[in-house]
């Protein structure tokens, strides 16, 4: 009997359409939110990178306001070449879209910058994730690449 094998893009594609069919995904997107703020890793974390949300993604407004709210150290990445850069945002920063992606990010100003060994908690995007916590993204391994090599 042939094993069959699914590659990467095949799973990226099959849980995008699962994605882009979820009802009340406003609901879910609170739900998540709640969770995060319940937990205590981001209870005790002051710095904390977030990722500007697609629609299709678990919407993070909600909890970057309540970071304000808390006094937390906001960051927002930015996409510099190849790498994936933070950069520390207030409540009012005007963001740039990325015309690459779409995505809003900050406008990257070097005194903003936040190198990651200052990171407390990293909230990352992903298409899906298993029950180990392994992570399936989009395929351009940004934050696959920010993340190596560190215990965030």
């Amino acid at each position: 009997m042939e094993c069959l094998k699914t590659t990467k893009e095949e799973l990226r594609n099959k849980f995008k359409l699962i994605r882009e069919n979820i009802e009340v995904k406003e609901e879910k997107s609170k739900i998540i939110m709640q969770k995060i703020m319940q937990n205590e890793i981001f209870q005790k974390a002051n710095i904390i990178a977030f990722y500007q949300s697609l629609p299709s993604e678990v919407d993070t407004k909600e909890l970057i306001n309540a970071s304000f709210a808390m006094n937390k150290i906001v960051l927002l990445p930015k996409i510099e070449g190849e790498q994936l850069n933070f950069y520390q945002i207030n409540a009012n920063e005007k963001l740039i879209t990325n015309r690459k992606f779409g995505v809003q990010e900050p406008v990257g100003e070097r005194n903003k910058l936040i190198v990651k060994e200052n990171i407390d908690l990293v909230i990352v995007p992903g298409i899906c994730f298993d029950k180990e916590g392994n992570r399936l993204g989009f395929g351009k391994g940004y934050y696959d690449r920010f993340l190596f090599n560190t215990s965030i």
